[in-house]
């Protein structure tokens, strides 16, 4: 059903890459941030979900702004622009600590992420779309939903992955190490174990401790992930989206009575 060859077309590849970068970073974003906000600053499954929502709606917001400024200044200046803010937000996450003011810090984090996911998404999504005739969009909506599909996939195996070589390494360097029996490898292997053995202040704050280098590390790898797909929209996507020849859209359909 899909024309590999369409990956020679710089619209389709490049942007088909961009919607993959972006979300893999929001995927193992939300892998960190809900484990952050649950077994770190104690929140609530409902409250954690509540704050996650400044990202949603920032989304929202700069989609629509994206689609309006992409056919001005063109589709590489807007996804190359939230590929930048999109990491720089995680490379701002990767300096927060454990007391960081929601309100004042991961708000405005939040709000710079959105923004740029929002500058992403519907530029790339039009210019997959528009590489292909009418009668094949569903063939580009699929390889769409693939791209989002295979990043997601990727952001939490590979953002999980050096999380947890992080955290663990750091974990058994602490007070953990000294656990008896298998204490320490379950608390590797699971963060809520580690929170639950975390009785004591001293090994709580050892708990705190791998928990934040493992996100540190993480939202630098990230953030480095993004820049360097900002770049690479830069070099590969066209400026603004035109339709190939052919792909003139059809005449609006009339009104039937019956």
């Amino acid at each position: 059903m899909l024309d590999v060859t369409l990956f020679k077309d710089r619209r389709f590849s490049a942007a088909s890459g961009a919607v993959t970068l972006t979300f893999f970073a929001l995927a193992g974003f939300i892998f960190l941030i809900t484990q952050y906000f649950q077994f770190v600053r104690g929140y609530g499954t409902l409250s954690t979900g509540a704050r996650i929502l400044p990202v949603a709606i920032c989304i929202a917001i700069a989609s629509v702004i994206g689609a309006i400024l992409a056919p001005r200044i063109g589709t590489k200046v807007v996804v190359a622009t939230g590929m930048t803010l999109f990491g720089a937000a995680f490379l701002w996450i990767a300096s927060v600590d454990v007391n960081t003011s929601y309100a004042h810090v991961i708000v405005p984090q939040m709000i710079l992420m959105g923004l740029g996911m929002g500058f992403i998404s519907t530029p790339a999504t039009e210019s997959i779309l528009l590489v292909l005739p009418p009668s094949r969009a569903g063939v580009g909506s699929a390889v769409n939903d693939a791209t989002r599909e295979l990043g997601g996939t990727l952001g939490v195996a590979v953002v999980g992955s050096v999380f947890s070589s992080v955290y663990a390494a750091h974990l058994g360097e602490g007070l953990f190490g000294r656990l008896p029996g298998g204490a320490l490898a379950q608390a590797r292997d699971s963060v809520g174990a580690a929170t639950a053995m975390a009785t004591t202040g001293q090994l709580h704050h050892a708990f705190e401790n791998a928990f934040m280098a493992g996100l540190h590390t993480s939202c630098l790898v990230i953030g480095i992930v993004c820049w360097v797909g900002a770049l690479g929209s830069a070099v590969f996507l066209p400026g603004r989206i035109r339709p190939v020849a052919g792909l003139e859209a059809p005449p609006a359909l009339e009104p039937v009575c019956a």
